[in-house]
This record gives C-alpha cells, sequence and structure tokens, in this order.
C-alpha cells in the first residue's frame, strides 16, 4: 500500500526535519554582528560616505567589516543608525561574504549571497541571491536564506520561477566528506 502526499505537504512535513539538522549542524552563538559588545566595529573600504545626521554611511570597493571573529565582505555596504547604534547592514557582492569563527572552536562559519542583510530589531541576518550557509562539511543553500540569531531557527526557500530548491547536506557527527569519500570507494569493484 501507497501512501498518497502531494508534494506541497511533503515539503511542510519534510521542512521542519531539514531545519532541525542545519540548526544541529550549525550551532554555536549568532551569526552577526554586535552592537552592544564593547569590542569595535572596524570598516575598511576604497570609499566612504558618512552622514552622522540621518544616519547612514555607504561604503564601496573590496569593503571589509569586521568586529572580532566576525567578518563580512562585498563590493558595497551600507549602515544605518540611530544614536550612533547600528540598526542594520546591508551588503552587495558577487557574492557578498560573511565569516565567524566562534570562540574556542575550530570550525568556521561561512554565508554567501549576492545580498546580506543584517536586522538588529529581530536580530536577523538574512542571505539572499544563490545564497549558502557553511559549516565544516555542512551545507544550506537556496535562493533566500533567513537566519534568527535569537531564535536560532533557520528559513529558506528556492525560486520557483526558475525551479530552484532548498539544498542541504548533513554529514552526522564523527562522518565528514572526506570520510564518506574514502568509504565510496573501498566500495566500487
Amino acid at each position: 500500500m501507497f501512501l498518497k502526499i502531494n508534494l506541497q505537504d511533503y515539503f511542510r512535513l519534510l521542512m521542519p526535519i531539514c531545519t532541525m539538522l542545519v540548526l544541529v549542524a550549525c550551532p554555536g552563538k549568532s551569526f552577526a554582528f554586535d552592537p552592544n559588545s564593547t569590542a569595535p566595529i572596524e570598516i575598511e573600504s576604497d570609499m566612504a560616505t558618512i552622514d552622522d545626521k540621518t544616519g547612514t554611511s555607504t561604503y564601496s570597493g573590496n569593503v571589509i567589516v569586521s568586529q572580532g571573529t566576525t567578518r563580512l565582505e562585498a563590493e558595497f555596504i551600507s549602515v544605518t543608525s540611530q544614536d550612533r547604534r547600528i540598526t542594520g547592514i546591508k551588503a552587495i557582492g558577487n557574492p557578498a561574504h560573511f565569516s565567524q569563527q566562534v570562540d574556542n572552536n575550530p570550525i568556521s562559519t561561512h554565508g554567501y549571497g549576492k545580498e546580506i542583510s543584517y536586522r538588529t530589531k529581530d536580530e536577523t541576518l538574512i542571505f539572499k541571491g544563490d545564497a549558502k550557509l557553511l559549516q565544516a562539511d555542512n551545507s544550506f543553500s537556496g535562493e533566500i536564506i533567513e537566519y534568527d540569531v535569537i531564535k536560532r531557527a533557520i528559513k529558506a526557500r528556492g525560486d520557483q520561477r526558475e525551479g530552484s530548491r532548498v539544498k542541504i547536506q548533513y554529514y552526522p557527527e564523527g562522518s565528514t566528506k572526506k570520510e564518506k569519500r574514502a568509504k565510496e570507494t573501498e566500495e566500487q569493484p
């Protein structure tokens, strides 16, 4: 006997499982800059425009924003602030690259997208356009990936117009790409 289930219901059932796998695969602190930290935020670029009155600043040309072990690289970055506290960051690149090394953990996290945004109000990091989130051998990709820093929850979706879907590659603890390839090679005649 076969169970009939439509594709939409299938993905509705599958998504919580995939989200759980990614959260297990990507443990650690938040993936964001901490406006409450005492560590300075450093910005390097070829060109900068800062308007204290409006609370906006823009940076272009090989831009690098860093705070401690968190780093964001893009061709263009805009920062919005209120009362000299960052309220949002938007990076555009081909792709823009986010990385973070969590304290006392040798595994770093990398995120990519044509656009990367961070909103401090709801502590959400959003990767758009060929978005990827990587940690060790584990990966998560889709057209848009949203990471809620507080809830440690990930939402992702593909681009229905182009027929792209969300893809997750998760290796259980103790299993790596190298081990899997070695095992597959041994099994071949």
